[in-house]
């Protein structure tokens, strides 16, 4: 693990105080806590607006495939597959099928 110094401004460190005493967490513990979930949620935006991937997803967090949609649909996101999409992709695998036959 790498030590990075950084500045914080008063209102974040307000709320790291909050957890840090809400749930018995040291300061170091809280930190990488919410940045875990500000990464989590950045991530999630990317990937609900299909900028990424969801294999290019769970590669970043470190997840299998399973456990960041699981954690999407926590987070409130179904996928971002659209059902034309989904139809689209239905009528090329029935094209790839008649034609290797």
């Amino acid at each position: 693990m790498k030590a990075k110094a950084l500045r914080l401004p008063e209102r974040l460190l307000h709320v790291v105080k909050f957890a840090e005493k809400r749930e018995r967490l040291d300061e170091p513990t809280a930190l990488r806590k919410f940045l875990w979930l500000g990464a989590e949620k950045y991530i999630a935006e990317i990937y609900d607006r299909g900028e990424i991937s969801l294999r290019e997803a769970a590669s970043v967090l470190e997840l299998t495939p399973r456990e960041t949609l699981e954690l999407f649909w926590n987070l409130g996101i179904r996928g971002n597959v659209g059902a034309d999409m989904a139809l689209e992709a239905l009528r090329v695998a029935e094209k790839k099928t008649q034609y290797g036959r």
